[in-house]
């Protein structure tokens, strides 16, 4: 979800040593963020993130020092207009490479409505950044049981493509989506639900497993933000996805995986990529602007940790 970000200001903070977490990467540079979507791409770092001028970016050739990249989208494109108020406010974006090109989904709205699109984007490579945007590839209405805003793009291990999606309201959903046209084609189904809030669904595999992480409940509220990670795991992409207790997570099941805690609070918009998870979380003592931290992310007996 969106909030108003001090987007490229600096925040060179060596997380390392204001973390209990272990595993913690120490980072410097531009780490003001929100939904930050990490992705390698051969030896550069980058993140996609929520930004109130288009789509927010930053670079690393390490993945510790980071920079802010020029914005995608900075200036807005028309079609955003009926769904974020005529604003340039991309949320949640989640870009990854896919048949020799780059892909980038993000959603437009604005806070609290069901008036939400999911946009799609393509380029040569993340690097080359020469984005040509492919309109809206799914949208809800005010009245309906979804919300069209958090994409995240996933492969199964079938390697069908699927685009999982939701915040609020009914929960997360994902589909699958043509592996040309990258939109959303077939069924829908339902993963995940919360009566506190859910958002952010990021799925990833392991082993005999398929993972997924949420953000559960406010985002943006300072000193009152109740966001943290949770997850549960399924041996099919569809679910049902179950936590440690075996709770569904339908039926608001989840194992928290961080919720934050002393100066850094509220973590979410979580994301992985080469076996490190990205979030924000809130600090307490700037404001509670959004700040980036990264973890390796391992799993024990079959369920994350870090």
């Amino acid at each position: 979800m969106f909030k108003h970000l001090k987007q490229g200001a600096a925040c060179a903070i060596a997380l390392l040593a204001l973390s209990a977490n272990a595993a913690t990467w120490t980072l410097s540079g531009d780490l003001v963020t929100h939904d930050p979507d990490l992705y390698k791409e051969n030896s550069t770092w980058w993140i996609v993130e929520t930004s109130d001028t288009g789509i927010g970016v930053k670079y690393s050739a390490d993945g510790h020092a980071w920079k802010q990249g020029v914005s995608i989208f900075g200036n807005g494109l028309s079609w955003w207009g009926q769904y974020n108020g005529n604003s340039k406010t991309v949320w949640a974006p989640d870009v990854h490479v896919w048949n020799g090109k780059a892909i980038l989904y993000y959603a437009v709205s604005t806070f609290g409505s069901q008036k939400s699109a999911i946009g799609l984007a393509t380029a040569s490579s993340i690097a080359t950044g020469n984005w040509t945007d492919q309109g809206a590839v799914l949208t809800s209405a005010a009245g309906g049981d979804f919300n069209a805003i958090d994409p995240n793009f996933f492969v199964d291990k079938a390697g069908q493509p699927w685009l999982s999606y939701g915040s609020f309201w009914t929960g997360i959903y994902t589909t699958r989506v043509d592996a040309n046209t990258l939109k959303p084609i077939g069924s829908r189904y339902h993963l995940a639900a919360d009566s506190s809030g859910i958002e952010n669904a990021f799925i990833m595999s392991n082993g005999s497993y398929y993972y997924l992480f949420v953000s559960k409940g406010t985002c943006c509220a300072g000193a009152n933000s109740t966001y943290h990670i949770s997850y549960g795991r399924s041996t099919s992409i569809t679910g049902p996805y179950l936590d440690k207790n075996g709770v569904n997570m339908l039926n608001g099941g989840g194992t928290t995986l961080d919720a934050g805690g002393g100066r850094f609070i509220a973590p979410g918009g979580e994301s992985v990529s080469n076996g490190v998870m990205a979030r924000h979380e809130l600090d307490s003592q700037n404001g509670y602007n959004g700040v980036l931290f990264m973890n390796d992310l391992t799993f024990v007996n079959g369920w994350p940790t870090y």
